[in-house]
């Protein structure tokens, strides 16, 4: 996806069901017993496990060039970081990760993990210097952040001309999100996804694209990833002369083409440059 003067062109669709590259696979979810507040709020509740046995290869399909440096925001146990080294042996690869377990199990993985938030990272004390960064890798993270926007400004200073940025990002503009509030003023968080409970911001294409554009960054290619139960949905209504959409109460009259893929779709692939 290209960006002109703010607005984003649509193309890149992808039709693709998630894929997760894992260890194991993790057995079924039991319902909570408690609220998911009390689970995974506060001192000590969320370790960070939740994500730690898998990672998403589709980030892979975003790069546009192989890494030399890369530093994965928020890295986990070091998975994806680990398939990097696979891929690319040349390349260093650095992590950041705030939980102290998943950052020990990374460090065993990764070249250099700094257990912190990226907020309080000091990078000149960690030995890494401006323009050395080449490939930045942000999966499921800025939603996290009280400040994504000076997260942004921060790691701008560390990257090289040619840098590459990697965003996985959930879709604040997700059709049935948007009828749960809608229809119902309800939505009900969760341990993981849309409605994860650790969530604090939301955005849409739009609102993503916006946030780079404020802080130095261009957007150059997006992936919409539909969700699968609506993949035969949009199919269907896409070829429609006229696009309206019902779902409950809510109605969506003269939709564009572009303005249907995104209410279906659950995420975004963005792949971002530092702005000439």
């Amino acid at each position: 996806m290209r960006c002109y003067a703010g607005r984003p062109l649509f193309y890149g669709l992808r039709l693709a069901h998630r894929r997760f590259m894992t260890r194991q696979v993790p057995p079924d979810t039991p319902p909570p017993s408690q609220p998911v507040w009390q689970t995974h709020l506060g001192p000590g509740a969320n370790d960070g496990t939740v994500y730690e046995t898998h990672f998403n290869p589709l980030l892979f399909e975003s790069f546009a060039q192989p890494p030399r440096v890369l530093l994965d925001i928020g890295c986990s146990a070091g998975l994806f970081g680990e398939e990097v080294r696979t891929r690319y042996p040349d390349c260093r690869t650095l992590g950041i990760e705030p939980h102290a377990t998943t950052a020990a199990a990374a460090a065993t993985r990764l070249h250099q993990v700094i257990q912190a938030p990226l907020e309080a990272v000091d990078f000149a004390a960690e030995g890494i210097a401006p323009g050395s960064i080449d490939t930045v890798v942000a999966a499921d993270v800025l939603e996290h952040m009280v400040d994504p926007w000076r997260a942004m400004l921060k790691i701008r200073p560390l990257l090289t001309p040619d840098a590459q940025l990697i965003f996985s990002v959930p879709n604040g503009r997700f059709l049935p999100f948007l009828h749960g509030i809608v229809d119902f003023g309800d939505w009900q968080y969760t341990d993981r996804g849309m409605l994860d409970v650790t969530h604090l911001r939301f955005f849409s294409l739009k609102t993503f694209t916006t946030l780079l554009n404020e802080t130095g960054f261009r957007v150059e290619h997006c992936n919409y990833m539909l969700e699968p139960k609506l993949e035969a949905f949009y199919a269907e209504q896409v070829k429609m002369p006229r696009i309206s959409i019902g779902m409950g109460r809510m109605i969506l009259n003269d939709l564009t083409a572009q303005e249907l893929a995104e209410l279906c779709t659950w995420q975004f692939y963005i792949r971002a440059r530092v702005a000439a």
